[in-house]
C-alpha cells in the first residue's frame, strides 16, 4: 500500500512512552490535549494539516509533556498518503513525544466511506489505553464516529461495552478520550452525538457509575475551546453544570468555529498536571501568531 508506515504512530509512542515512563521519577507529569489539525482540503487545497499545527508543536516542545493526546482529525482525508505525511511530520517535528490519536471522522472518511483500515497502516490502533501505575492514571480512547460521511456521531453496543469493561478495570485517575462531544448545554446546537438516544444514556450511565475514577472526558471535533461539567440525576435527566469535566480542544489548525457561544475562538490546546491524588483542571494555551505557510 503506497505511503504505508513500517512503524505506525502508535507502535512508535508507545514504545517511546514506556521508556519515558521507567525513567519518569517526579511527583508529577504533565500531558498536552489538542485535536483537529486538518486543513481545508477542496477549500484551500490543503487534505493534509493547517499551518498553525506548526505553531501548535512547537508551543507544545518548550512545555515538554510526557504523552500529547490529539482528538482526531488529524488531516482532512483519511487517504493513506495524507495520514502518513501527518504521522511522519509528528515525528520530525516533536520527536521524542509520544502522540496517541483518538479518530475523527475525517480521519476515517475515505471517498465518501468509512475506512478504519487507512488509519491502523498509519497512525495505529483505533484502541488504545495508557498506563501509568504509579500515578493509578489511565487514559483510554472511545470510537464515537457511527458515520463520517453523513455525519452521525454515538455509540454502538459494541464500543459501550468496551467502555463498561474498561472502567471497571480502571484506576482512580482515569481519563476518557473520543473525538466528537455531546450535543448538550453550549453545545447543543452543535455538530456532535445526540443525548437522547438509547445509547448514549448508556454513555452517560456508565461515566456516572464510575463518576469517582473519570476524572476528565476529553472531546474535539469543534474548532474552538469549551469546557462543561455534565451529571445524570437519578431520575436520568443530564444536568449542566456539576458532574464529570468535559473539555473541548478542536483548535490545532483546523478553520475556526467563531459565530457560537463557545469560551474562546482561537487556535489553542491544553495541558493537564497529574499526580497521585487527582488530574488538574485543564491549563489553556492559546496560540497566536501566523505560520509559516497555510498548508504543512
Amino acid at each position: 500500500m503506497k505511503g504505508r508506515t513500517a512503524v505506525t504512530l502508535h507502535e512508535r509512542s508507545e514504545k517511546l512512552l514506556k521508556s519515558k515512563i521507567r525513567n519518569l521519577h517526579r511527583q508529577e507529569f504533565r500531558f498536552v490535549f489538542m485535536g483537529d489539525s486538518r486543513g481545508r482540503g477542496p477549500a484551500d487545497g490543503c487534505f493534509t494539516m493547517a499551518g498553525e499545527f506548526e505553531l501548535v508543536l512547537e508551543q507544545t516542545l518548550k512545555l515538554k509533556p510526557l504523552f500529547i493526546v490529539h482528538g482526531g482529525d488529524t488531516v482532512f482525508t483519511g487517504e493513506v498518503q495524507y495520514l502518513a505525511h501527518f504521522v511522519r511530520y509528528v515525528e520530525k517535528h516533536v520527536p521524542d513525544i509520544p502522540m496517541f490519536v483518538a479518530i475523527g471522522n475525517h480521519d476515517e472518511l475515505f471517498l465518501n466511506q468509512s475506512n478504519v483500515e487507512n488509519f491502523e497502516a498509519t497512525i495505529g490502533k483505533v484502541h488504545w489505553k495508557i498506563d501509568i501505575p504509579k500515578f493509578d492514571f489511565r487514559c483510554f480512547s472511545l470510537n464515537n464516529i457511527i458515520s463520517p460521511s453523513n455525519s452521525i456521531y454515538g455509540f454502538t453496543d459494541l464500543e459501550l461495552d468496551y467502555l463498561g469493561h474498561q472502567l471497571e478495570i480502571s484506576p482512580r485517575n482515569t481519563i476518557v478520550a473520543m473525538h466528537a462531544q455531546p450535543s448538550i448545554g453550549r453545545w447543543s446546537t452543535l455538530d456532535g452525538f445526540p443525548v437522547d438516544t438509547p445509547e448514549s444514556q448508556r454513555f452517560f450511565q456508565l461515566i456516572e457509575q464510575f463518576r469517582h475514577k473519570v476524572k476528565k472526558v476529553l472531546v474535539s471535533h469543534v474548532h474552538a475551546y469549551d469546557e462543561q461539567f455534565i451529571s445524570l440525576s437519578p431520575t436520568g435527566e443530564l444536568i449542566v453544570g456539576i458532574g464529570t469535566d468535559y473539555v473541548l480542544t478542536g483548535g490545532a489548525g483546523a478553520p475556526l468555529d467563531t459565530s457560537i457561544p463557545l469560551i474562546y475562538n482561537s487556535y489553542n490546546f491544553v495541558q493537564f498536571f497529574v499526580n497521585r491524588h487527582g488530574v488538574s483542571s485543564p491549563d489553556l494555551h492559546r496560540v497566536f501568531g501566523l505560520p509559516k505557510k497555510p498548508c504543512v
